[in-house]
């Protein structure tokens, strides 16, 4: 009868901690001003200039999920390539959450591994060689984020700003 009562003590709490775990997904939708982002779609600086963006990527790290009244709970290891022109969904992984109320991260690679060696990383890892490039190069580490496009009168003059 003790075994039986303590078997069963021991499905109920595997059963609601199972129940409290859940997938948390961050999703990233990109915008330029009020509308949803678009490649070469012309648009207007706060000096009335036009420019249209023809690339822009950004890496995401440092992920901390805000949960249940204001908790925390770092998401480890994670680092996310962000392309503006697709709506990003990324499994941050299982967490013992009932209710999501926010998430801070970084823009960029943090320190741990800015200066590492892209060939170390697994192939398809955010962190590995991508194309086009998202690495300065060993010494230098990654680029955070990248923003190319056209700007002028006539979306003539080409401009590139890589952090």
């Amino acid at each position: 009868m003790l075994k039986s009562l303590l078997l069963s003590f021991a499905l109920l709490f595997v059963i609601s901690t199972t129940k409290a775990q859940q997938n948390v997904f961050l999703t990233i939708t990109n915008k330029l001003g009020n509308t949803p982002f678009a490649f070469n779609q012309v648009a207007q600086n706060n000096l009335m200039q036009n420019f249209k963006i023809t690339r822009m990527d950004y890496y995401i790290s440092s992920i901390i999920i805000i949960h249940d009244g204001g908790q925390e709970i770092p998401v480890p290891s994670k680092y996310i390539l962000a392309h503006a022109d697709a709506n990003n969904v990324e499994n941050l992984g299982t967490f013992n959450v009932t209710n999501v109320e926010g998430i801070k991260f970084s823009i960029g690679v943090d320190g741990s591994l800015n200066n590492s060696d892209p060939s170390l990383q697994a192939p398809g890892s955010p962190l590995y060689f991508q194309s086009p490039s998202m690495h300065w190069g060993w010494a230098s580490g990654y680029f955070f984020s990248t923003l190319e496009g056209l700007a002028g009168a006539n979306l003539t003059t080409i401009f590139k700003c890589i952090v």
